[in-house]
């Protein structure tokens, strides 16, 4: 989360060169907020430009709410990402949280909605352009970029980048907001998604291709465990 004080970055030497790589970047970070209640009333002006004051102050009061979201949800994949190209080792594997609410519209919560959206188009940009089975794509899209990048980027030809996307992740924090009569069985366990990717890790021929969007949620049949489905 990148809206809070900054943390710790690793500063030496980067690249196959510096002996540092990783087998996997995983971007956990993310947040949530309602959209601002839209202004309203006579703005104190002894002019006749109340109305142009308080659109001003209103489309300020949205765009900062984008910028919060932005924050929390795409400025630490970006940072991740960063961290991939410097370090990525063979086979790695990129992850990123998305959102299964940012894959329709978000009524009051477009912010919300367009900085997952974003991390989405992000994950699937880098998958037009890695893995071995050449990404998701149109092939006219990626032939000339993607070419020029594998050859200065070597990671990227068997690279797997991946969002998942849950509904609602069962943790402290979102309990704290939850309803009253919020059923918890229905939120998706931290524990079940680092366990899908741990699986990822171990085993990359089970992985899907990259640039893929998979939804996450809870495995009701079993009463245990997730379903991870592909989206997009």
């Amino acid at each position: 989360d990148l809206s809070g004080s900054p943390g710790r970055w690793y500063d030496g030497p980067s690249g196959p060169e510096s002996g540092l790589t990783l087998d996997a970047v995983i971007c956990a970070s993310g947040g949530w907020e309602g959209d601002p209640p839209t202004a309203s009333g006579k703005v104190d002006d002894p002019t006749d430009s109340w109305m142009e004051k308080l659109i001003e102050a209103d489309a300020d009061a949205h765009g900062d709410g984008v910028e919060r979201m932005l924050r929390m949800n795409l400025y630490p994949v970006l940072a991740a990402g960063r961290a991939m190209d410097l370090y990525m080792g063979e086979q790695g594997l990129f992850v990123a949280i998305g959102a299964a609410a940012a894959l329709a519209p978000t009524p009051a919560m477009y912010a919300y909605g367009l900085s997952k959206s974003a991390v989405h188009h992000y994950i699937q940009t880098l998958g037009a352009s890695s893995g071995p089975k050449t990404g998701l794509g149109h092939k006219s899209q990626r032939k000339k970029a993607t070419v020029e990048l594998r050859r200065s980027k070597a990671y990227l030809d068997d690279m797997t980048a991946l969002a998942i996307l849950p509904s609602m992740i069962d943790t402290p924090n979102n309990r704290k907001f939850a309803d009253k009569d919020a059923d918890f069985d229905n939120w998706t366990k931290p524990e079940d998604i680092a366990k899908e990717i741990g699986e990822w890790l171990e085993k990359p021929y089970l992985r899907p291709n990259s640039g893929a969007l998979i939804k996450v949620f809870p495995d009701r049949k079993r009463g245990e465990g997730a379903v991870f489905k592909l989206a997009r």
